[in-house]
């Protein structure tokens, strides 16, 4: 039962809990270097130097220039570290995955009607993306609390229209309350205490791509080549938000006298239990979980072209059409707020799980690309790449549900570059790589700020008549702003993330 002692409240405006948004679009928007040991090894930067089969994903007249047949594949492992830094605090979170970084089979034959022209034809599975890392945020309130959000949240609506998956079940667990008369809420956390928080997400999945592609080559000169590549994507993400009044500075009690006093530096309501004899108490703690999984697929086209100028320098440019996502997540939302007087009390959203469908169209890319040759002793590549993130699009079966959403995209988000280089040295039959890779933020920055991504590559290779081994390890580093909940209620919390990706490739030529 709820008693009316009385009330007061300020309102504030904010928007919490899970929906599509522009972070969807941009996830699977980004790459980062993947493929076999070799690609890796080197970052990536094959767009002009080909003759590896993960280039099906990039550039696939890079197919073209196989003279024989090749079959390959690519085991992993992974491990991620995100450090945070929170008001102050900082915590750090490991976390290893095994990956499986590609498979590929292709080949080459000569034309039967034209000496001059040769085809090959490849298939391979690329990962482009690993969603494998966990973060930990953890430190001391100074000020801000959810309870400012739930408010927010809940702005001027009836306790009907209050959003079912964060401020109704603030409501539900009495965390979050109505002045009957004003209409105004109030909380059941006063944000001026020193509140301890902490959020832990753990992220996991994966997004691939099968390539099938079709080069066509002219005097071992020019190599036009097309690919049509189709996208699997799979996305867990688990996060558990606390925030606890460890120091217990919040309390609701009786004196000596029987009268009902408090900690709080504004006036709350009282909540008695069901016999109405005993106080609920003042405010413990509250643990608000989200659970959501993606899954889905989509397709894109990619064209490429490379040219020999002479036996030392090849020049290249590719383009991928924006790929058309069909996503479906399923989702789930629970609050638990537990009172000094020992009870819990806890509620969740919807009754057993939502489901919702909906597409994502990533931007267009479009790059150039340069290899230089020495004989067989040295091999060196560059790749420039540009694309718009602002281009990205969200859309479902309800026209205008996703109109705020692409607004903001499209103003929040820029075109921006990326790069790779990389170069392979043979030494006696044993190749050495290192490669260089810069993924610009989609704020538009390049090379240095947070949100760039920056890669470092290395590997080696041993190869005889029909087998080959390579090995290839990159370590990308990048720093993100991060927000535990609304960013107008909360300092941020600074992300550096680092993930190295180790791979081993086992090829066989035929």
């Amino acid at each position: 039962m709820r008693s009316r002692y009385f009330a007061f409240a300020i309102i504030l405006t904010s928007f919490f809990g899970f929906s599509q948004n522009d972070q969807d679009a941009l996830r699977y928007s980004q790459t980062g270097v993947g493929g076999n040991a070799r690609f890796i090894g080197m970052s990536g930067a094959f767009g002009a130097l080909g003759g590896n089969l993960s280039c099906l994903s990039y550039n696939p007249a890079g197919i073209g220039i196989y003279r024989k047949g090749e079959i390959n594949i690519s085991p992993g492992i992974n491990f991620n570290t995100v450090n945070s830094s929170y008001n102050g605090s900082g915590t750090k979170y490991f976390t290893p995955s095994l990956v499986f970084n590609g498979l590929g089979i292709g080949g080459s034959w000569q034309s039967h009607d034209n000496e001059d022209v040769r085809h090959s034809f490849g298939i391979a599975l690329n990962q482009l993306q690993n969603f494998n890392s966990s973060i930990s945020v953890n430190g001391r309130s100074q000020g801000s609390s959810i309870m400012q959000d739930l408010i927010g949240n809940a702005g001027t609506s009836t306790t009907a229209q209050l959003d079912p998956s964060y401020s109704k079940l603030a409501y539900s667990t009495y965390l979050l309350d109505q002045d009957t008369i004003t209409k105004k809420y109030y909380g059941f956390i006063d944000p001026k205490a020193d509140l301890a928080q902490s959020k832990t997400i753990v992220r996991s999945g994966k997004m691939n791509e099968f390539a099938i592609g079709y080069t066509y080559a002219y005097m071992d000169k020019l190599y036009l080549g097309a690919s049509l590549g189709i996208q699997t994507v799979s996305y867990n993400h688990s996060s558990s938000y606390t925030e606890a009044d460890d120091k217990d500075s919040l309390r609701i009690y009786r004196n000596a006298s029987n009268q009902i006093k408090d900690t709080y530096s504004y006036p709350v309501y009282y909540y008695n239990n069901t016999d109405g004899t005993n106080l609920l108490g003042g405010f413990k703690s509250m643990t608000y979980d989200e659970i959501y999984k993606t899954t889905g697929r989509g397709f894109n086209l990619k064209l490429g072209a490379i040219y020999r100028v002479n036996e030392y320098l090849r020049i290249g440019a590719n383009y991928q059409t924006p790929t058309v996502l069909n996503l479906t997540d399923t989702y789930s939302y629970s609050m638990t707020t537990s009172y000094d007087n020992g009870d819990n009390i806890s509620s969740s959203y919807p009754e057993n799980g939502g489901i919702y469908k909906y597409k994502i169209i990533t931007p267009m890319r479009y790059g150039a690309s340069i290899g230089f040759i020495y004989k067989k002793l040295l091999a060196i590549g560059i790749d420039y790449e540009s694309l718009n993130y602002g281009h990205a699009f969200i859309s479902s079966s309800e026209p205008a549900y996703f109109t705020d959403v692409n607004k903001t995209i499209s103003t929040k988000y820029s075109s921006t570059s990326n790069l790779r280089a990389g170069a392979e040295v043979n030494i006696k039959g044993v190749f050495i790589r290192g490669g260089y890779a810069m993924y610009g933020s989609p704020f538009g920055n390049t090379f240095t700020g947070k949100f760039t991504r920056t890669s470092f590559s290395g590997g080696f290779g041993v190869k005889n008549k029909n087998w080959t081994f390579d090995l290839g390890i990159v370590k990308t580093m990048y720093n993100e702003d991060y927000y535990m909940f609304n960013s107008k209620y909360v300092n941020k919390t600074d992300l550096s993330i680092s993930g190295t990706n180790f791979v081993a490739t086992v090829g066989c030529k035929f």
